[in-house]
């Protein structure tokens, strides 16, 4: 049985959703139609918040990297943040964490999400 939990919140301007259990190829396109909703309700600064994910393949590395395409592609934002060592091994093989940046807890990616938009701001 495959078990993905998500849930969203808000901080700031940014959108967290934060992703528990597995995400694997029977629950990637539930983590790749939230994350779709959450963009197109709240704007394009997401963070995904992986303290509580204990296995990803593939298929939910894709969804990660389509998601920071359709970011990109709104002049937005996406961070990672508390990722498991597990989790954290994956991102650096594939060197998914030179494109998206990776922080230690979502208070530190809220903080450098809103740096970013003041950046950004000021022109």
């Amino acid at each position: 049985m495959h078990r993905l939990g998500l849930s969203t919140r808000f901080e700031s301007r940014s959108v967290i959703v934060a992703i528990e259990g597995e995400l694997d190829i029977a629950t990637a396109a539930d983590l790749q139609e939230h994350i779709r909703a959450a963009i197109d309700d709240h704007g394009p600064w997401l963070i995904l918040d992986l303290s509580a994910l204990e296995f990803m393949d593939s298929s939910g590395l894709n969804v990660i990297i389509s998601a920071y395409r359709t970011i990109r592609e709104r002049n937005g934002s996406l961070s990672l943040a508390h990722l498991n060592e597990r989790v954290t091994k994956i991102v650096r093989m594939v060197g998914l964490h030179r494109q998206v940046p990776v922080h230690q807890t979502v208070a530190t990616a809220v903080a450098a999400m809103e740096a970013l938009e003041a950046k950004r701001q000021a022109g």
